[in-house]
């Protein structure tokens, strides 16, 4: 099971699937496009065509982390390896934050805007 089909079910309770058919597509919908995201404020009961159309909408935006150079599981790895250096070095939660924006910036678009 997906580690966020399953935080959105310790938090909302289990999707009872019985009585389903072909046609109900629901999934788990992330609503911050952080492909590392557990957390179930961010995640929602939809269709899997308005994720789609959802998803497609936010892609466009270069500040997105949908946008990330490096794909969802490479930005991911990479804030990971930026909170693992942080505590291998001792630093406060303010500095770990400031590895993670800078992790978040490499994998930006580069732009005019």
């Amino acid at each position: 099971m997906p580690a966020h089909l399953f935080a959105y079910q310790l938090a909302h309770g289990v999707i009872d699937r019985t009585g389903w058919t072909a046609a109900d597509d629901s999934v788990v919908c992330h609503t911050c496009d952080f492909h590392g995201c557990t957390n179930p404020a961010h995640l929602r009961l939809g269709t899997a065509a308005e994720n789609r159309v959802e998803w497609s909408l936010r892609r466009g935006n270069p500040r997105s982390p949908l946008a990330d150079t490096r794909g969802a599981a490479g930005r991911t790895r990479a804030i990971a390896e930026a909170i693992r250096a942080g505590l291998c070095a001792g630093e406060l939660a303010e500095q770990i934050e400031h590895r993670i924006q800078a992790a978040e910036e490499a994998g930006h678009p580069l732009t005019l805007w």
